[in-house]
């Protein structure tokens, strides 16, 4: 699965390009034959103003599905970023549960004693 990182505003520095392959990295891991890229744009949406002005949009193309498209707003990127990647593992897992033929939970199955 590739992951790619775009900023637009701001310079990300080698800890945020590692934070990202990482998390994205550990959290998709488990799904990589159901995602085909993952696509992360960092913007600064008001420059020096301040405020909670980090805009993170994370894109998932999903095999034989609809892509993922997720946007949260922190006041700096990384924070943005981590709220984003929480909440786009969520949204694989709601569809990929949806495309299951029994409908059950994925990670609430039992296994047979």
């Amino acid at each position: 699965m590739k992951i790619e990182l775009h900023c637009d505003g701001l310079t990300p520095d080698e800890r945020l390009r590692h934070h990202v392959q990482r998390r994205l990295g550990v959290a998709l891991g488990r799904f990589r034959d159901h995602v085909q890229w993952a696509r992360v744009v960092l913007r600064d949406v008001n420059g020096p103003k301040g405020g909670a002005d980090k805009l993170c949009t994370l894109l998932l193309r999903v095999k034989g599905g609809s892509d993922i498209i997720l946007r949260e707003r922190e006041a700096d990127a990384l924070g943005a970023f981590d709220r984003a990647a929480g909440r786009v593992m969520l949204a694989l897992v709601r569809r990929l549960e949806r495309r299951r033929p029994d409908h059950r939970r994925m990670d609430m199955e039992l296994l047979p004693a």
